[in-house]
């Protein structure tokens, strides 16, 4: 009876225990199913306010088949996970127009999110009184490239939650739902919404559509980026900020000497740091009073650090059009200035420049660009340090959006190549703008919306890589310290990179004033040199008008070009550090002078003073240092350095026939005053074979060796040495 009785507990708890399997195995299968059909966003992220601009169908497609293949995204295992971003619309059911809020709005990479908020930068459908008129919403988007995918990703931009289904297909005509659900109001701005695939696609993905249900889901569904990865790992979008980068200050405003109850924009400081114009829209004292939009007002920085009470800076250069600095020569006597003045007194679109002379400001002369057009109402522009290259934001044919940065070179004076489109690295399908290029020459700073930011239009900065101006780093966010979620532009250094000055509307004393910041290392440029010198008359030591241009050595590729103020002889000529060069100093009725200086062992910012560089009259009788020739040590051959001097020396005889010349070599008193005078004559010689190789005949030509009996400084050290060791010319003879 008792076997009995444990015979038949055990059958029946055997049983059970089998249910409970079976029970367990369906809960499993359950779960699977729902995990599978169900696949949710994984990663939903609080964001705050963004952009506000609009994009061109073609031309956007145009930026995205150059630059939008796919991109680096962070995810929560810490991995870099390759995202291929759609890059054509393949079809949708409406939109809120062609081009704000357009299909096109969500190609490429997320740039309304992570920050989010109701943007043009983003997808919707149509509008009907304010409410979403499309119940069954969907946009389906292609890649270029098709892949194996393992997850789907979308920047819900704002108003997220109404997507319904996900539809991925393929190569040859696949079709496959990986996400089927209902839509839901969700508690946030924006987010990341992920459908992972519980096992890679079995084919070749080349299209996504997403459906949404735009009516329960209150307010407008933005969509504003769709991505695939082949990655399971749950990913991440983040504003690309530069890495590590700490303010330790606030932004200054400067005070009562600048800023008033007015609106102040558009700082403009000087590479020196020590005059900073601006705008003051509808002062009283501008040229045409209340109703003159922008006049040029500018400060100088006294001794004591503080800025001096702003001034209106005057006719020529203030009417009562628009008027404004667009930059500023390093040696402050040059002015790049919006429009072009006529003679009447009017301005058309364009760009100007100015410069000092002996009673003010010149009438500014309008700068010639070649098959330069503007198909935008607005532009900028910016004169790098150097002067050789002109930046601008202007709207042309070959445009990825609207306003674009190009660059023109100097082809002379007032003269710019046609301009070159910088590239989808930096431009986008909506305005670029902005440009101020470092001391530097290679840093690049700009304001958009077409690349994730905090505010409507927030600063990047990107670096060029190299002489082609289209070979760009990708742009570096300069953070919520400099960027607002306004409109942040106008931004601009002097060559020291100390601080940074711009224009807000954050706890002004009126309207806009002008700021600074303090600029943290890893937000200033590459080092740079600020040279300051002068330029007087070799025999009477009075200032000369002169232009003042430097070449790297050896092969004498210009490097800056500059002018000195007409009154003082000053100048100020910025280069990047690490290099040698030579400055060559042009007056009207001088002979040309050069100097050589060596800054290859330089790695911080640094400012030379004292630069002086004498010219002498063109007369009977003068002796002219040919400064920047370089020999073998103790021989006569002449190094590559020398030709650029040289050559500029020949053509100089070429364009005088008249004139014939002494070419004399002088030592130091180092070694015998045999090998002396043998040298002297010998490196006096080589000289003279090159200019005639040049095309000047010899017998224009006396050649003298004079050794080391005419010194012009004592031979006690090495300084004064180096200037005994010398060649020189004499003007024998000229014509009248």
């Amino acid at each position: 009876m008792y076997f009995c009785f444990l015979t038949f507990f055990f059958v029946i708890l055997t049983k059970f225990y089998i249910s409970m399997i079976r029970m367990r195995s369906l809960l499993m299968v359950a779960l699977v199913f729902i995990v599978t059909s169900f696949a949710k966003a994984q990663t939903d992220v609080e964001v705050i306010n963004q952009t506000n601009k609009t994009a061109l169908d073609s031309n956007f497609l145009k930026w995205q088949a150059a630059l939008i293949k796919d991109s680096i995204a962070g995810s929560k295992s810490d991995k870099n996970v390759k995202i291929f971003w759609a890059d054509k619309v393949a079809g949708f059911s409406s939109q809120y127009s062609k081009t704000e809020r357009g299909a096109v709005q969500a190609l490429g990479r997320p740039n309304a999110y992570p920050t989010g908020g109701n943007q043009y930068t983003a997808w919707s459908v149509k509008e009907k009184d304010g409410i979403e008129a499309d119940k069954n919403a969907f946009i389906k988007v292609g890649y270029s490239t098709p892949a194996i995918i393992q997850q789907v990703v979308i920047a819900e931009s704002f108003n997220p939650g109404a997507i319904t289904q996900v539809v991925v297909y393929g190569t040859n005509g696949e079709k496959q739902v990986v996400y089927d659900g209902v839509a839901r109001q969700v508690n946030q701005k924006a987010r990341l919404f992920h459908v992972i695939l519980p096992e890679p696609t079995s084919f070749y993905v080349k299209e996504v559509e997403v459906k949404l249900d735009p009516i329960t889901v209150i307010g407008s569904n933005q969509i504003d980026a769709i991505g695939i990865t082949e990655s399971k790992d749950s990913v991440y979008y983040s504003i690309n900020v530069i890495p590590s980068l700490v303010f330790n200050n606030k932004p200054e405003n400067l005070g009562e000497a600048i800023n008033s109850i007015y609106d102040e924009q558009a700082p403009m400081i000087s590479p020196d740091g020590k005059t900073l114009f601006l705008v003051r829209k509808r002062h009283p004292e501008n040229a045409g009073s209340f109703n003159d939009e922008d006049d040029i007002w500018f400060s100088k920085l006294n001794d004591q650090g503080k800025w001096t009470a702003v001034k209106n800076i005057g006719p020529p250069l203030n009417n009562k059009y628009n008027n404004f600095v667009q930059a500023i020569t390093p040696d402050g006597n040059s002015l790049l200035l919006g429009n072009v003045y006529n003679k009447d007194g009017t301005v058309v679109p364009g760009v100007s420049l100015t410069y000092k002379t002996k009673t003010g400001w010149a009438v500014p002369e309008k700068q010639v660009i070649d098959n330069f057009v503007n198909l935008n109402q607005y532009a900028n522009y910016y004169l790098s340090n150097d002067g050789r290259f002109l930046l601008m934001a202007i709207e042309m044919s070959d445009s990825y959006g609207e306003l674009d940065l190009y660059v023109s070179i100097r082809k002379g004076d007032n003269r710019w190549s046609k301009p070159i489109n910088l590239g989808p690295m930096i431009n986008t399908y909506v305005n670029d703008y902005s440009p101020f290029l470092a001391a530097d020459g290679v840093t690049l700073y700009f304001s958009t919306a077409g690349h994730a930011g905090y505010g409507k239009e927030d600063i990047f900065v990107t670096t060029r890589l190299d002489d082609t101006w289209q070979n760009w780093t990708e742009p570096l966010n300069l953070g919520p310290m400099l960027n607002s979620p306004e409109s942040d532009t106008k931004y601009n250094i002097p060559a020291s990179g100390e601080y940074a000055y711009l224009s807000s509307t954050n706890q002004s004393m009126g309207k806009g004033d002008i700021f600074r910041i303090r600029l943290p290392q890893k937000a200033k440029p590459k080092p740079v040199v600020l040279i300051s010198g002068r330029v007087v008359n070799d025999k009477t030591n009075q200032p000369i008008d002169a232009r003042i241009i430097v070449e790297e050595l050896p092969g004498g590729q210009e490097a800056a070009i500059a002018r000195t103020d007409p009154n003082t002889g000053e100048f100020k000529i910025i280069l990047p550090a690490g290099k040698k060069y030579g400055f060559r100093a042009i007056g009207l009725g001088f002979f040309d002078v050069n100097k050589n200086i060596d800054l290859s062992d330089i790695t911080e910012y640094t400012e030379i003073d004292d630069e002086m560089l004498r010219l002498a009259p063109i007369e009977v009788g003068q002796v002219v240092r040919l400064n920047n020739i370089f020999f073998e040590f103790g021989k006569a051959t002449l190094l590559p350095e020398s030709f650029p001097e040289l050559n500029r020396t020949a053509e100089f005889l070429k364009n005088n026939p008249s004139v014939t010349i002494e070419v004399a070599g002088h030592t130091d008193n180092v070694g015998s005053e045999g090998f002396n005078q043998k040298l002297s004559q010998n490196r006096a010689q080589s000289v003279a074979d090159y200019i005639a190789s040049q095309g000047v005949d010899k017998a224009r030509m006396t050649v003298m060796g004079y050794g080391l009996s005419r010194p012009i400084a004592f031979n006690t050290d090495e300084e004064g040495r180096a200037m005994n060791r010398r060649v020189e010319f004499k003007i024998l003879k000229m014509g009248k």
